[in-house]
């Protein structure tokens, strides 16, 4: 295993480019001896080249290292070789009909024996037709799944995000010592291993719980409880680079390509689980889910480095959003309803923050729009992400086979989600800004504040 993983890691490119040679995703057939096809993506090629002007903005804003008329030319060849395959099955089909029809008739010998050696010629040319078909459609599928999502209409292409919403203007003339300088509160070791203590560990728990609830209550969401870990095939489906997030070596991987990863039950990832493959009714959308949990996202702390702190950790406590919508305008309703309860929750903690849309070469190439929530952090002197939605389109979808049935028709959903809560940078914000963490209004919090005792006794059930 741990082999392996030097070889995946020698396998992945630049976060930009975000390709790989090896595909938990799309396994061709000569592959599929080794390993199990574990989802079998809708590809809509008609779909995806049908607005090559789109296509090429999309490459073109979001920086990415492709060349679309390369992709062009792997799909032709890939379209002649697999007609001349299906020409070739369909001749074999029909002999093997016309042989099946001349034996109930009485054929002549001769002429079965002519059908008998014409069906062996084509079975074999059939055989090396789907050989030399393997690398072509390897070559060109994963060159394909690599193409990144259509952008939404709002979002920024010019390298400057786009601001929706502020609250309150931070004090930039103020000197303000590092949230680390709060040693009862925070003992921080490094960027993986960090202790929330006193008031601030209240105030970890209470804050993600009660976002949640307040999604629940005002916001018509269902609470889910989501796995730690997904599978590789799922980050390559939500077009995730694998270096986001921590390998787990396993002992006894049954499938070497679809390794495990460490994402935490409140990241996006953990729900496409049990969407895939999932049909719906139309009745039941919009479908809203929110959870709590943890998130280890390793590629968000690089941005606000070098010096190590909460802003820069791998791990936090997080709330996770997730809608899937039937059309791409109740898609855009449900981004807004989301972002409105978060703003709602920030507003009521009385601290500079803002909403903006990020610009197309900070997105993932599954993103066409993301929302991020940022509040100011004084001792780096800029804002800082708390929170993120993104608009997916139906591009995560179509991979996972996510859909709903419309009369004798399939349509796949539109997604929209992504964590409107990182605790660990928030508390670094409020304690930077001063503000003392019992005293904030948490919207969805109960009234009855727990006691030292009754945390106490909460401790003790969970060993009885």
């Amino acid at each position: 295993m741990l082999s392996f993983s030097k070889v995946l890691k020698n396998c992945l490119s630049a976060r930009k480019t975000c390709s790989r040679r090896i595909s938990a995703l799309y396994i061709t057939g000569d592959k599929a001896n080794e390993n199990y096809v574990t989802l079998q993506p809708y590809l809509d090629f008609k779909g995806t080249f049908s607005d090559r002007q789109s296509l090429e903005h999309s490459i073109a804003s979001r920086k990415l290292d492709i060349r679309l008329e390369t992709v062009l030319g792997k799909y032709e060849k890939y379209g002649r070789h697999h007609a001349q395959l299906a020409r070739v099955s369909e001749e074999r089909e029909a002999v093997t009909r016309q042989l099946k029809e001349l034996t109930k008739s009485g054929g002549s010998a001769e002429q079965l024996e002519e059908l008998k050696e014409r069906g062996k010629s084509l079975r074999n040319d059939l055989k090396s037709l789907k050989q030399a078909l393997y690398p072509i459609e390897d070559d060109f599928i994963h060159d394909y799944l690599h193409l990144p999502n259509r952008l939404h209409a709002e979002c920024p292409t010019g390298g400057e995000e786009k601001l929706l919403y502020r609250h309150g203007l931070p004090k930039t003339e103020l000197k303000t010592t590092s949230h680390l300088e709060r040693r009862e509160l925070v003992h921080f070791v490094d960027n993986n291993r960090y202790y929330m203590m006193e008031q601030a560990a209240h105030f970890d728990v209470n804050a993600m719980q009660s976002l949640t609830r307040y999604f629940v209550n005002q916001g018509d969401f269902i609470q889910t409880a989501n796995p730690d870990f997904v599978r590789c095939v799922l980050l390559e489906a939500n077009a995730t680079p694998l270096n986001d997030y921590h390998l787990v070596q396993e002992e006894h991987l049954q499938n070497k390509i679809n390794t495990a990863f460490l994402t935490g039950g409140a990241s996006f990832e953990s729900y496409l689980g049990a969407m895939t493959k999932l049909c719906v009714y139309p009745s039941v959308l919009p479908l809203r889910y929110v959870c709590c949990g943890r998130s280890y996202n390793k590629a968000e702390a690089e941005l606000y480095g070098p010096t190590p702190s909460l802003y820069t950790a791998t791990q936090t406590n997080a709330v996770q959003s997730f809608v899937a919508t039937q059309t791409a305008q109740e898609a855009d309703a449900q981004l807004e309803h989301i972002l409105s309860l978060a703003i709602d929750f920030y507003k009521a903690l009385d601290i500079p923050f803002r909403v903006v849309y990020a610009p197309a070469e900070a997105l993932t190439p599954s993103e066409s729009l993301r929302a991020v929530l940022e509040v100011y952090a004084p001792s780096l002197q800029r804002y800082v992400c708390v929170g993120r939605i993104s608009n997916y389109g139906d591009f995560v979808s179509k991979r996972i086979l996510f859909s709903t049935r419309r009369e004798k028709h399939y349509d796949f959903l539109h997604l929209v989600g992504g964590p409107v809560l990182y605790t660990s940078r928030l508390i670094a914000a409020l304690l930077e800004h001063g503000i003392r963490l019992e005293d904030c209004k948490l919207l969805g919090a109960t009234n009855q504040k727990p006691t030292h005792q009754q945390d106490l006794q909460q401790f003790k059930d969970l060993f009885t």
